[in-house]
């Protein structure tokens, strides 16, 4: 799903929008011109992202839902009839077209097995990691294991958790302790360290 948002003023009501310097005051170089959201499914990721891109006047994208646009297919369907070395591919594919500047992107937890991606994503943005208990993610996805989690076939949610969170923080720029947090909290936080790196 794609989402334009133009820069300024969010009714303070919808608690989603930050207090940010003037345009002018923020000098970007190509690697922080662009925001990719890592970390594990159910964790807040296109939540995460929309409210940050609306703050910051950047695009949306999730990553599921432009394959979903490109490609016709869910991320689960593509596992059932295909299997999931070919989303891994085709994630790694759809990933590497997208034009990253001005963007806040979310994809798929699975791109942390794509070394050579993630190196090019560190080249081009800024990695924003977003770090929760097993509990929290345990519970988020109750009913929900059909969504497209890569290792399911073969592995616990817990082993795929612990597998891929020292990956995550691997690669992060910046790593947000979602634990206890608020959608507006983490926002804020993630907003704060960004605008940090700028200085």
């Amino acid at each position: 799903m794609w989402y334009q948002i133009e820069l300024g003023t969010v009714d303070e009501h919808e608690n989603r929008c930050y207090p940010l310097p003037e345009t002018s005051e923020l000098v970007f170089d190509m690697k922080s011109e662009s925001i990719v959201l890592i970390g594990m499914a159910g964790v807040g990721k296109s939540t995460i992202g929309i409210s940050l891109a609306k703050a910051l006047g950047f695009s949306f994208i999730d990553v599921d839902d432009y394959i979903l646009e490109k490609d016709g297919k869910a991320i689960q369907e593509i596992i059932d009839e295909e299997g999931e070395g070919a989303l891994l591919q085709l994630e790694k594919r759809r990933m590497y077209e997208i034009d990253l500047p001005h963007k806040v992107v979310a994809p798929g937890g699975s791109i942390i097995y794509h070394t050579d991606l993630m190196e090019y994503l560190r080249q081009k943005s800024i990695l924003v990691y977003l770090d929760d208990s097993f509990k929290n993610i345990k519970e988020k996805l109750i009913g929900e294991l059909d969504r497209g989690i890569v290792g399911l076939r073969n592995k616990s949610l817990r082993q795929i958790y612990e597998e891929r969170r020292p990956l995550y923080a691997k690669y992060a720029d910046i790593t947000v302790n979602c634990q206890g947090k608020s959608q507006e909290q983490q926002v804020k936080e993630i907003l704060q360290h960004y605008l940090n790196l700028e200085k």
